[in-house]
């Protein structure tokens, strides 16, 4: 037992120090979103109180967020470098994970050498580690408490209290943790199927959460489901963005970046849990991957989030199938060649998982935001005036308000924002001035950031509507234009 907590902990500081190695090439965040979490923890540690009103996103809107993750930034940043807070913090929480999944392996298989090898195939998940990696996310701590969660709700009568703590935290911390509400029913429905039976405090335990996550969501997103009614459920993302959430799907990629380890022994498993030994708590996690797939089926999550779930969630499964191969091992006369096979699971694992991860990685911060793109966003900030409007794109939103200290036009933010994603997609392949302009008066817009990787995104090579007259070009290095709005 020592040595299997020893090898643990061994995957945890790999896991770890792969993802460090990364985040730390750079000394900038590598997700627009990330620089939302920053600024408002910053307010937070400044203030000590929340932005309710925000007067530079959209030019000022409210902000729907319980600021849970926020205030837990703050509070750690009083007592903790900002370095770790900030960079390393979340790398540690996305790594934890090894020994919450260890934990749930270990607890529907009794073997700790199938838990082993989930947890480590866990860490490199590709798409897990494209999503995650280098950024200030509410899922570092997200992902971490919800599959705890589960590990309580699969240890009901020794961790009672921490399931009913965690229930209330998860629905402030993300509405993405409705998730298990709607596992946790499709869970039942599965065992109801099947002639099972959920004992009493599991029932209990369910019909708490899936209560306490209705009333909270409902008082913390009361203001935005009087605005646009069921539409909030979205959380007020525009049809054209939710439309191209499953446009262009490559199956390859899909199992590239899920990992084909992961894919054919979650599989495995779930046929081996559901069909053959009908356990419980496979079909707890079937009910999960099922949930999964139809938050994505209503586009309710990004394709993104969806697959990191399933990610996690396949590798987790994964254990029964290799406890199953393990057993059937031991009763062959391979048996003796035992350490040998392990060590080729090892070494097929980084072939398949760890090297795409890396590339995955690499990808990532390669395309982080770069000197010149913060140079740039510098000099808005101390050369422009403090109520100026900076239309950028809208990937590119909250650099505009985090970095620069301006408003922007648009960022992806979307709750309670009024909908501009069409007409700011046009603004960056638009020919006519005549229609740039009637944009950039209609929203007061003072000037305009151009990224190198918007006109990549865009597939253009400059603003086909600038020039001299109407626009002057004041700042331009490698990587950045900005143009002031003369008309």
């Amino acid at each position: 037992m020592k040595k299997d907590y020893i090898i643990l902990f061994a995957i945890f500081i790999v896991v770890f120090q792969f993802r460090l190695l990364f985040a730390f090439q750079t000394p900038y965040l590598s997700a627009d979103d990330a620089y939302y979490n920053l600024r408002h923890t910053e307010h937070i540690m400044q203030t000590f109180s929340p932005i309710i009103f925000d007067q530079l996103s959209y030019g000022g809107r409210y902000i729907i967020d319980s600021h849970l993750f926020h205030y837990f930034l703050a509070f750690l940043k009083l007592i903790l470098p900002m370095s770790f807070v900030f960079k390393m913090l979340p790398e540690l929480l996305f790594a934890s994970l090894v020994f919450i999944i260890y934990g749930i392996a270990k607890r529907i298989t009794e073997n700790s050498t199938a838990a082993l090898f989930a947890a480590f195939i866990s860490g490199f998940i590709p798409i897990f580690i494209s999503n995650s990696l280098n950024n200030l996310s509410q899922y570092a701590l997200l992902f971490p408490l919800l599959f705890y969660q589960l590990y309580c709700m699969l240890n009901l009568k020794t961790h009672m209290g921490r399931f009913i703590l965690l229930a209330f935290i998860l629905p402030l911390l993300h509405p993405f943790s409705f998730i298990l509400s709607i596992a946790m029913v499709l869970y039942s429905i599965l065992l109801n199927l099947e002639g099972m039976k959920v004992v009493k405090m599991q029932r209990e335990s369910i019909l708490f959460y899936i209560l306490i996550g209705i009333l909270i969501n409902l008082i913390l997103y009361k203001r935005a489901f009087f605005s646009s009614g069921l539409l909030a459920v979205w959380q007020s993302i525009p049809t054209n963005l939710l439309v191209q959430y499953f446009t262009n799907i490559n199956v390859l990629a899909l199992v590239y970046n899920i990992g084909f380890i992961p894919l054919i022994l979650g599989i495995l498993g779930i046929l081996i849990g559901l069909f053959k030994e009908k356990q419980k708590p496979v079909y707890l996690l079937s009910a999960m991957i099922l949930g999964n797939f139809i938050l994505l089926f209503l586009k309710l999550i990004s394709i993104q989030v969806g697959m990191m779930f399933l990610g996690i969630l396949l590798a987790l499964i994964s254990a029964l199938s290799i406890e199953k191969l393990i057993s059937y091992l031991n009763m062959t006369k391979f048996v003796k060649y035992k350490q040998h096979l392990f060590f080729l699971g090892v070494i097929l694992i980084v072939l398949t998982m760890v090297i795409p991860s890396y590339f995955n990685a690499k990808n990532i911060i390669d395309n982080s935001i770069s000197f010149q793109e913060v140079e740039a966003l510098n000099w808005i900030k101390d050369n422009t005036h403090e109520n100026s409007t900076v239309l950028a794109s809208i990937e590119e939103g909250n650099y505009i308000t985090g970095i620069a200290k301006r408003k922007n036009v648009a960022d992806k933010q979307f709750m309670l924002a009024p909908n501009r994603y069409s007409e700011m997609q046009e603004m960056f392949i638009t020919e006519s001035q005549v229609k740039a302009l009637q944009f950039i008066d209609k929203y007061g817009v003072d000037f305009i950031y151009l990224s190198e990787r918007t006109k990549k995104e865009r597939s253009i090579e400059h603003l086909k509507y600038v020039d001299k007259k109407c626009f002057h070009m004041v700042f331009k290095n490698e990587k950045t234009t900005i143009y002031k709005v003369l008309c």
